[in-house]
């Protein structure tokens, strides 16, 4: 690599490395414990040779159990949960995602012109919600990665139609098979974007070609496209591992680039394809047969809402309903994002016959498929999260990129004067660039609390569920500076306690959610957390349960997530049992 593409790369990292890998320590969230302990357990049986019950999870979160228990290698073996333990496994997991943004910014810069591309990452990068999922030991931010990397490399594949350039058009479409294999590792509903290839192939194929010849190449792409996913599979997880395992992949493996060289040279392509599609029938049974606990569990997942109720326009409910990702869209997405995404497809689609044009419709159209599949997808299953639709984001982000692209050349059309016409391009992007990226970094490291500043006009609590944990931490914090706080105990709320347990120096004990009507049986405490989310699903209301006095309320990007009470003496009773100690207190002991 030259030296100047080199300085190029260190000058992204700098500057999207910064929000992601400092303060990592900062305010537990929701499974990341799971995810600390997943790992512990997944390389454990590694080191072990187990190789065969490296299933810990249905998830399967194979990419987040690998790069989080990498720290096991480095000294960082201890199964206990503790704050430096979740920075270290977070900060391999930052460092890998921004190794892959850095990708993207050279595959956008192949698929556009390079101030479009420019746009286009920087809304990716200053994506507040991608950001926050990028800071946890979770599986929907690598998921996300590796999704993004499949399109753009397998767009990539589909727009090139120059015949000199086989053997790079061969390698787009090796890589977009792998990454589509670890998306597929990192959380299986990654399965969604199969559906998308055959989109893709349709949008991006040559004007004259014959649908018979199109239904050809489209099945022999696919085909080739699959086997590299496997292989990537077959190749990251230890449960393959075993002599079928390792045969099925050195058959994949042989069968693929010899179809893919027949396909090249133009000569026994038939035979090649029915050897590899007949060898690819045999590992897909033999993974499936091997993995069938994770397509049962994604079954249940699709007819079974969450044992934690949402909250949703002033409801409780176990399932958020077909609205909830229209919001999540709305609300989580930065202010230009949406209008600047409809208004570039729409401009494209009025131009779509202009040639020079024409190749941007149809990534437009193709970024846009995937949104709609995921967001349609997972709006008509019962379990929901908003993280789930986060491969949803960025590409909203890319098509808001090739949207402030095109706007700049409309404006520079009409403006006729070249200097007036910079300071006019240079006002528009510094606009948008304000109102995107200074409220966004303004909130580290607690960019999860950041709703489109669109909606900020309403009271946010009202309407979705917040939180995300935030805030926590910072009560912990206000409460460990008190006198002898290391002998105090704290009540907590049902799901508060989790994360708080984490950050307070002395006792934290759960607050029944059974037995909250009945004081007298609450265990003694100096002071009562409530957190927000136990207040919006009706888990404890927002005065808390012992009647204390309001001391100090946590409040970010102007919400309030977390009030803590004092508890009179009076009120004090050691008639209940004890629940929960926290994770520094029993370190101590």
């Amino acid at each position: 690599m030259k030296t100047h593409s080199l300085f190029f790369v260190f000058i992204l990292c700098l500057i999207i490395a910064p929000a992601r890998l400092f303060t990592l320590d900062a305010h537990w969230a929701s499974d990341e414990s799971t995810w600390l302990y997943r790992s512990a357990v997944f390389m454990g049986l590694v080191e072990s040779g187990e190789f065969q019950e490296t299933l810990v999870t249905h998830h399967p979160g194979v990419t987040t159990m690998w790069l989080a228990g990498i720290r096991r290698a480095f000294g960082n073996r201890e199964i206990w949960l503790s704050e430096r333990n979740l920075a270290v496994a977070r900060w391999f997991i930052c460092v890998v995602i921004i190794a892959g943004m850095v990708v993207t910014f050279f595959l956008l810069r192949q698929l556009f012109d390079g101030w479009c591309a420019a746009a286009a990452w920087a809304f990716f990068a200053a994506n507040p919600f991608f950001l926050a999922q990028t800071r946890k030991v979770h599986t929907d931010a690598l998921a996300t990665l590796f999704i993004v990397l499949t399109v753009l490399l397998f767009l990539r594949y589909a727009l090139e139609s120059d015949p000199k350039r086989n053997k790079l058009r061969a390698g787009y479409l090796i890589f977009s098979g792998t990454a589509f294999g670890l998306a597929c590792l990192s959380k299986s509903h990654s399965l969604i974007l199969l559906s998308w290839v055959p989109i893709c192939l349709w949008l991006c194929r040559p004007a004259k070609i014959h649908p018979r010849e199109f239904i050809y190449n489209a099945f022999i792409a696919g085909v080739c496209f699959i086997n590299w996913s496997l292989l990537a599979i077959f190749l990251a997880w230890p449960i393959f591992w075993q002599p079928r395992g390792l045969c099925l992949m050195a058959g994949l493996l042989g069968s693929t680039l010899f179809l893919q060289y027949a396909v090249r040279v133009g000569q026994h392509t038939v035979v090649s394809l029915w050897v590899t599609t007949f060898i690819l029938m045999i590992a897909t049974s033999y993974g499936v047969t091997l993995l069938w606990i994770v397509f049962d569990k994604v079954g249940w997942a699709l007819t079974t809402a969450h044992e934690i109720d949402h909250f949703i326009l002033g409801k409780i409910v176990a399932d958020p309903g077909l609205l909830f990702y229209l919001l999540t869209l709305t609300m989580k997405s930065t202010p230009f994002v949406l209008p600047l995404a409809i208004g570039a497809v729409l401009f494209l689609f009025k131009h779509r016959q202009d040639i020079q044009i024409s190749k941007d419709f149809k990534i437009a159209i193709a970024l846009l498929a995937v949104v709609v599949l995921f967001t349609v997808c997972l709006s008509v299953t019962s379990k929901k999260f908003s993280r789930y639709l986060l491969p949803a984001f960025p590409m909203l982000d890319i098509l808001a990129g090739i949207g402030i692209f095109y706007a700049m050349k409309w404006i520079g059309e009409r403006v006729k004067k070249r200097h007036i016409r910079k300071v006019v391009h240079v006002g528009y992007v510094a606009f948008i660039l304000l109102f995107t990226v200074v409220p966004v970094f303004a909130l580290h490291p607690y960019y999860g609390t950041y709703y489109n500043l669109c909606w900020k006009v309403t009271d946010i609590r009202k309407i979705i569920t917040v939180g995300e944990a935030s805030g926590l931490d910072l009560a912990a914090k206000y409460l460990n500076r008190k006198p002898n706080a290391i002998q105090m105990s704290v009540q907590a709320s049902y799901l508060g306690s989790e994360f708080l347990r984490y950050y307070f120096i002395g006792e934290v004990y759960q607050s029944d959610k059974n037995r909250t009507a009945n004081t007298n049986e609450l265990r003694h405490a100096d002071y009562e957390v409530v957190y927000i989310r136990d207040l919006q699903i009706g888990q404890v209301p927002k005065e808390g349960t012992r009647g204390g006095r309001l001391e100090h309320t946590i409040t970010l990007n102007g919400i309030d997530l977390v009030w803590i009470y004092h508890i009179p003496k009076k009120n004090l009773s050691n008639e209940a049992q004890p629940l929960e100690h926290s994770s520094s207190l029993q370190q101590r002991k």
